[in-house]
Formats: C-alpha cells, structure tokens, sequence
C-alpha cells in the first residue's frame, strides 16, 4: 500500500510582529495553515503575540533590523529551525512627519535604515532559504504614499518610494530563481503608527474613522502569498493620484491637497 504523500508546511517570516500590521498578518498566515517566525525587537511582546496564532511551531526572532548582525543572526535561526522558507514579509517600518525645515540627520538615517535597507539586506539574507521554498514570495509593505508624496511627510514618503522600486527590481532580477516579488501599498490603517512616529513639528495626525483595520491589510497579504501579484494599492484613489502625478502633477497637486484638507496650499508654479 503507497503511503500518502506528506503535506508540505509553508514557512513564513514576518517583520515588525509585534503589533499592528506585523501581529495581524502573523495570525492571518497561521489560520491559514503557515508555520510563523516572528521578528521585532521586543521578544516579550513578540511572546504574545505568538500565544495568540493558531497551531504550533511558530519561532519568536529578537532581532534590530538596523543591525546587520541581527539579520544573519536571524536567518541562521530560520536554517536551524525551518530549513527552508516559502514567505518572507518584510512588514517593519517607522514614520516620520516632519516638515522640511524640522528633519533631523539622525532620525532621517534610521527611517532610511529601517524602511529601505533593513528589508533589500533581509531579502538578500533570505534568498537561499527561499530558494529551498515551494513557490517562495517576498511581499515589502510600502505604503499608499510611496506612490504619491504627501507633505509633512517627505522623508516617510521618500523611503516608501524607494521600497517600490525595490519591488520593480527585485521581481525581475529574481524571477530566474522562481520568487515572486510584491509590492503591498496600504492606506491608513487602525494601528499605533501614528503614536510611536516622531512628530516633532506636532503636525496633526489623520483621522482613523475610516482606516482599515489591519486584519483587513493581513488578509490581502495573504492573498498576495497566494496568489502573487506585482503590486496592490489598497485604496483606488490613492492609485489614480499615483498614476496621474507623472503626467499631470499640477492636478495631482490639487485633488490631494482638497483630500489632506488642512492648512496646505495649492502650488501656483
């Protein structure tokens, strides 16, 4: 009698687990049937969160993803306990509304640090593991404003463009090796990003009463994992301010300035 061929057990790392979009997407896979390594700084909180996914053998990674060290600390841990690895959500990100005039060296270096290098040197760091992976996607979080800059933002935005363009590279680049590569852009989201960001002009922050929630953000993560697209904008408006900036930036200008609402103006030249 032929014995039943095992079932494979996807494996999935997530950064920025500990909260927000990072917890819930972690919960999202493991319902979904993946086996999860969560990685953010904070092991404690990484513990919680891990007491709340569903099945076992789900990893806890304290690790700074400023830190190179960390990040080949982690992947040695992934190979110990995985072997190989079918997801990796490179969700960790900070923000940073600031106006020109009040951006800070150090603060801006770490956004760029965290936002940019943290996940082309964790996707490097990953790729031979994803390599063993059956049908391995790299999913980068960037953010509706990657693809439209919004003011009082600069710094953020300017790191999630260039998350973008990591994704345009990337899904070429490494489509010989079978991974796919995509690129997530989500709206506001029911989060504490807006209270852990620096904000030292104290800028006021958006309403939240229409913000997604961030398990509505898991869920598209998982579709993506699933079923692997170039990029998604969560938002339809945000995705024709997108489009439409390159070719009409005057327009774009005014439809999101009448959005942001606020003290902005409309630029006259």
């Amino acid at each position: 009698m032929t014995g039943a061929t095992p079932t494979h057990v996807p494996y999935a790392l997530v950064t920025g687990a500990s909260s927000g979009i990072g917890a819930a997407t972690a919960r999202c896979l493991s319902v979904a049937g993946y086996t999860v390594a969560l990685l953010a700084r904070r092991a404690d909180k990484l513990e919680e969160v891990r007491r709340t996914l569903t099945g076992t053998g789900h990893l806890v990674i304290r690790a700074d993803l400023n830190e190179p060290e960390d990040i080949q600390r982690a992947i040695h841990q992934l190979r110990a306990a995985f072997g190989g690895l079918d997801l990796l959500v490179n969700n960790a990100g900070i923000g940073y509304r600031a106006l020109l005039e009040e951006l800070e060296a150090d603060t801006l270096m770490r956004v760029f640090q965290t936002n940019v290098f943290a996940p082309l040197l964790m996707s490097k760091a990953a790729l031979p593991l994803l390599r063993k992976g059956r049908k391995p996607v790299i999913i980068n979080v960037s953010s509706v404003v990657g693809r439209r800059g919004i003011p009082g933002q600069a710094a953020y935005a300017a790191s999630k463009a260039a998350l973008c363009s990591i994704g345009e590279s990337l899904r070429i680049e490494l489509a010989a090796d079978g991974v796919a590569v995509c690129t997530l852009c989500p709206a506001l989201t029911t989060t504490g990003f807006f209270d852990a960001q620096p904000n030292p002009a104290g800028l006021s922050d958006p309403e939240l009463n229409r913000a997604d929630p961030a398990a509505s953000v898991a869920e598209e993560v998982l579709a993506l994992a699933v079923q692997p697209k170039p990029e998604k904008t969560l938002r339809w408006k945000w995705k024709v301010l997108g489009a439409l900036t390159p070719f009409a930036p005057r327009l774009s200008d005014r439809l999101l300035v009448k959005r942001l609402g606020g003290d902005w103006e409309i630029p006259r030249r």
